[in-house]
């Protein structure tokens, strides 16, 4: 549930002396300002809206349905454990899939077979542990916290209130009773190359940002050891190099640092109201802003739509 009362005590349309705290979350910072200053410009401070794409709808309904999962096995968890430990897997899997909620109108965007994927590894950790750390401590966890950031812009040093805000998929305990944080996409996941790399270091990214939230919030799960992905709808749309995937490793603290210096080119491009263009085709085809952007100069939106055509 979004807590509006925190949400108030903040705003995207800072500047230094607003009354209210500069507003953060990791959408924000690790999706928008990362990807382009200008589109962060246009969507958060500006207010433009980007229209529900089935990317969006597919993604909400799957994360909807494994949280009300979660809620929903809890009492039940200790018998699904007993049939699959007789070797009774189909009728232990089917108590674990009644828990899911039934959707109000029958899913149209691909989301059964992910979510059926995302409950078969559901069933295996189950029955690689026990109750207390297959279920979750953080269930689509909200959380916030405050603070004064003092960073130095041109010689002349600010002090910054900040609102660091975000919602955790999940949060479990590690068998050495830490926690490890675990996230849910339902886009693709590359399998090689590069690009595999790149992906690696973007979810790294955001899984740190939620690590560095829960640590300064100091809330009783900020011990943060491990982190994790999954994927199940990674290769839904059949393209080359593309697969179900899922990651569990130890968090890399080198990712800390990183959130605090993009946190600190955010705030520099707040106090300068600097939000330069970052364009490439490849990136700009998937912003909702590009016709009025800067970066498409007369006649090169002409151009680009006869290359697609």
């Amino acid at each position: 549930m979004v807590d509006f009362k925190e949400y108030a005590k903040s705003t995207y349309q800072w500047k230094p002396g607003h009354e209210k705290e500069l507003r953060i979350t990791k959408s924000s910072l690790t999706s928008d300002f990362d990807f382009c200053p200008k589109q962060y410009e246009y969507k958060r401070i500006d207010g433009r809206k980007s229209p529900q794409t089935d990317d969006m709808t597919r993604g909400t309904n799957v994360h909807d349905a494994m949280e009300i999962y979660f809620v929903n096995v809890k009492p039940v968890v200790s018998k699904i454990k007993a049939l699959a430990t007789e070797g009774k897997d189909e009728e232990a899997f089917g108590l674990m899939m009644k828990c899911l909620p039934e959707p109000e109108e029958p899913y149209a965007l691909d989301e059964d077979p992910i979510i059926q994927t995302r409950m078969e590894w559901e069933y295996a950790r189950l029955l690689s542990t026990d109750e207390k750390h297959y279920l979750p401590i953080m269930n689509e966890e909200e959380v916030h916290t405050h603070y004064v950031k003092k960073v130095e812009v041109n010689g002349e040093t600010y002090e910054v209130p900040i609102h660091l805000a975000g919602m955790i998929d999940r949060g479990f305990l590690t068998e050495e009773n830490k926690v490890a944080l675990m996230e849910l996409k339902t886009g693709k996941w590359i399998s090689s190359g590069r690009k595999l790399e790149r992906k690696r270091r973007d979810m790294r990214t955001e899984m740190a940002f939620y690590a560095v939230l829960l640590e300064k919030a100091n809330h009783p799960y900020k011990d943060v050891t491990h982190w994790g992905w999954l994927f199940p709808g990674g290769d839904r749309l059949g393209l080359p190099d593309t697969e179900t995937h899922w990651d569990y490793e130890k968090i890399h603290k080198r990712y800390f640092k990183s959130i605090e210096k993009r946190i600190d080119n955010l705030i520099e491009a707040y106090i300068l109201d600097n939000f330069p263009i970052d364009p490439h085709e490849k990136k700009c085809v998937w912003c909702d802003f590009r016709r009025e952007c800067p970066a498409w100069a007369e006649g090169f939106w002409d151009i680009y739509e006869e290359e697609e055509q």
